[in-house]
Order: C-alpha cells, then sequence, then structure tokens
C-alpha cells in the first residue's frame, strides 16, 4: 500500500512539473475586459514582429474561434537606443563578427518592443 502512494505522488508531481514548464514555454499577455465586450492586451517582445503576435495569440485565446477585431493599436520602443540607431549597431556588429569569426553580440532585450492593442470578439 505505501509502495502505491509513494508511485502516486511521484506521477501526480511529475504531471504537475510538466504543466508548469508547458506554460513557462508560452509567452502570454494578460487580457483585461472593458466596457461593451472591449478587451485589452499587450504583447511584449525583442522584435516589433513577435510583440504583435504575442498580443494576437492572447487575443485569438481570449475570443476562442471567434474573430479577432482589433479596435485600436500602439507599438511603443522600449530599447536602450532609439530604434534605427540600434538597426545600424546591430547591423554594423552582425557585419564586423562575420569578418572577425566572433558572431555578433545581441543588443535586444526581451521587452524591447511592446504591441498594444484594444479589441473585440465578432
Amino acid at each position: 500500500m505505501k509502495t502505491f502512494n509513494k508511485t502516486a505522488t511521484l506521477a501526480a508531481t511529475l504531471v504537475a512539473a510538466l504543466a508548469l514548464s508547458a506554460c513557462q514555454t508560452t509567452p502570454s499577455s494578460p487580457v483585461i475586459q472593458r466596457a461593451n465586450s472591449l478587451y485589452e492586451t499587450t504583447g511584449i517582445a525583442n522584435t516589433k514582429i513577435k510583440a504583435q503576435q504575442n498580443a494576437l495569440d492572447s487575443a485569438n485565446t481570449t475570443c476562442r474561434g471567434k474573430q479577432v477585431i482589433i479596435v485600436e493599436d500602439q507599438v511603443k520602443y522600449n530599447g536602450i537606443l532609439n530604434e534605427s540607431t540600434g538597426r545600424m549597431i546591430g547591423q554594423a556588429s552582425a557585419v564586423l563578427g562575420t569578418i572577425l569569426g566572433t558572431g555578433s553580440p545581441n543588443l535586444s532585450r526581451d521587452d524591447d518592443y511592446e504591441y498594444m492593442i484594444s479589441f473585440r470578439c465578432q
């Protein structure tokens, strides 16, 4: 009987660990519901495209198969340098790293871009 309890406890612990690790690999943004069936969320990432995709993924999850209608959107850049300077430095370092064979340093952070959207489900 004690062996069964230990095995069941170990199995439950393993399932819980797998569930938590799956949650960590999926980027999700909190969704706030406003009046008139309007929702808001913000996608955050190191590129504008990824930030937009993160926000849209959260919106699609909220709408559960219904169409996402974006009412308003805004992109905000939070990088250390301004956006165009950061791109120029990134491109120059990539070329230099290729010539020297050292690779290129990554100047971006995971929160460089925020894509804020207000949306409805239809």
